[in-house]
């Protein structure tokens, strides 16, 4: 006869607990604000779409403010990390690995738009505005210096300024991404599709 033990349901440590905490507020926030703007977004709502308290969102952010830059935190670190694991392919494979990831950079399509609502509120808040450009800053440098190494390893000068083209290919992949339709789930990412493209020119010419 086989005996049958009951699972126990694991016990998540306080640590772990205030992570899953976060990262659930986080996702309704995120809803929220693409949603209804920065403006219409609330910690009530915010709350109540994550499933916790009001105190809750409290207990992790000091602020609206300071959960809405923490979003912006989170899509940088998710993207530069995964450009940095491309650029470190061998030059065979990176070309190939970085025109997939830039055809679904924006599978999310509430990204481009949260990203708008965060510059309109930096333009409107000065505090605000010295955290977030200073977030942006980072993210602009970082990929400045996976543009550098991309050229590099296709044994190509970088064209122009490594921060001036990050600057702009960040500016192009808002822009076109908030000026078409949002784009059906499994299809590729149009701005993605035209960055490739530019970064195929610029490595050919």
């Amino acid at each position: 006869m086989v005996q049958v033990v009951s699972a126990r349901p694991i016990r998540l440590s306080r640590a772990e607990q205030q992570a899953a905490t976060r990262e659930s507020l986080l996702r309704g926030a995120e809803t929220v604000f693409a949603r209804l703007g920065y403006g219409g977004a609330s910690i009530e709502l915010i709350a109540a779409e994550a499933g916790y308290s009001k105190g809750a969102v409290f207990s992790n952010f000091a602020s609206k403010e300071a959960l809405f830059l923490e979003l912006l935190r989170v899509y940088m670190e998710r993207d530069m990390a995964e450009l940095e694991k491309i650029v470190s392919l061998a030059p065979t494979r990176l070309l190939d690995a970085l025109s997939d990831w830039l055809k679904t950079m924006h599978a999310d399509a509430s990204c481009p738009q949260l990203v708008v609502e965060l510059q309109l509120h930096a333009r409107r808040s000065p505090e605000f505005a010295a955290k977030y450009y200073a977030l942006q800053e980072s993210h602009t440098r970082t990929l400045a210096v996976i543009l550098e190494t991309y050229f590099k390893a296709h044994s190509k000068a970088i064209p122009i300024d490594a921060t001036d083209l990050a600057s702009c290919l960040t500016a192009l992949a808002h822009g076109i991404s908030l000026q078409n339709p949002v784009g059906k789930p499994g299809t590729s990412d149009e701005a993605g599709r035209i960055i490739d493209e530019l970064l195929g020119v610029l490595i050919r010419r």
